[in-house]
C-alpha cells in the first residue's frame, strides 16, 4: 500500500473513474484484459474487486493477488498495473526497485493502455515487441474498436504484431476495418481463404453488408445536403 496515494482527493478510483472502468469492462464483453489476467491467477468473480472504490476495496484486491497462484513476478505486474492508474509515473519507481523485466513492463504497460481506453494505439507499439508473449488478440481488437477512429488501429494491429486470427468474430473485425481503409484490401483477404472453406463465405457476405451500408449512409447524407440547400434557396 505504500506506493498509492490514499487520501481522497488523489486516490486513483475517486469520482466517477469506478463507473468509467465498469463502463468499459461492459462494452469489452464484461470482461477487462486485468479480469482476464485476475482470474487466471486464481481470483474469482474479479469484478467485486476490481475497480475498488475506496482504500478498504484497494486492500482487499491486493490482499487477493499476494494470495493468488502467480509467481512474485507476475503479482508485482498486476500491482504495477494498478499504480498506472494514478498516471504520474510512480510505477516506474517500483518496476525499477522490484527489478522487473522490461518486457514484463512492456506488456503490462500495453494491457493497461487497453484496458484503459488512454492512447490505446502506444499498445500496439509495446505489443510488437519480440520479448513480448503476446495473447488475448480478440480482448485487444476488443479494445481497439472501442477507439475514435478504430479501423486503422486494428489493421495497423494484425500487419505489426501478426496474432493468429482464429476466432470469427476477430477475423470479421479485421475485414471491415480493412475495407473501411482499403475495399481492394478486404476483397483480396476474403479471396485468401479457400474457396471451400465456410469463412470465405461469411466474409463474402460481410462485405456486401458493408457495401449496403456504406451505400445507405452516403444516400442518407446526401438527401439531408439536398434538403439543406432547398431550404436555403427556399
Amino acid at each position: 500500500m505504500d506506493y498509492f496515494d490514499l487520501s481522497p482527493d488523489k486516490f486513483a478510483w475517486r469520482g466517477s473513474r469506478p463507473h468509467e472502468i465498469e463502463t468499459r469492462r461492459a462494452d469489452m464483453s464484461d470482461q477487462l484484459i486485468f479480469d482476464v489476467l485476475l482470474v487466471r491467477g486464481g481470483i474469482r468473480e474479479p469484478d467485486s474487486l476490481w475497480p475498488p472504490h475506496d482504500p478498504t476495496g484497494l486492500r482487499r484486491l491486493l490482499d487477493a493477488i499476494q494470495t493468488s497462484s502467480y509467481d512474485a513476478l507476475k503479482n508485482d505486474c498486476l500491482v504495477y498495473f494498478l499504480l498506472k492508474w494514478h498516471q504520474d509515473g510512480r510505477e516506474a519507481q517500483f518496476a525499477q526497485e522490484l527489478a522487473i523485466p522490461p518486457q514484463f513492463v512492456s506488456i503490462t504497460d500495453a494491457y493497461w493502455h487497453l484496458d484503459s481506453g488512454v492512447d490505446a494505439a502506444r499498445a500496439i507499439g509495446l505489443l510488437s515487441d519480440a520479448r513480448v508473449h503476446r495473447e488475448y488478440s480478440s480482448k485487444v481488437i476488443q479494445a481497439l474498436s472501442l477507439a475514435p477512429n478504430p479501423s486503422p488501429l486494428i489493421v495497423r494491429f494484425v500487419r505489426t504484431v501478426k496474432p493468429a486470427l482464429t476466432e470469427p468474430g476477430d477475423i470479421d473485425a479485421y475485414l471491415l476495418a480493412l475495407a473501411e481503409t482499403s475495399f481492394l484490401e478486404a476483397w483480396l483477404y476474403q479471396r485468401s481463404f479457400p474457396d471451400d472453406d465456410k469463412m470465405r463465405g461469411r466474409l463474402l457476405q460481410k462485405i456486401v453488408e458493408w457495401c449496403f451500408v456504406r451505400t445507405s449512409c452516403c444516400m442518407t447524407t446526401s438527401n439531408v445536403t439536398l434538403i439543406d440547400n432547398d431550404s436555403r434557396t427556399a
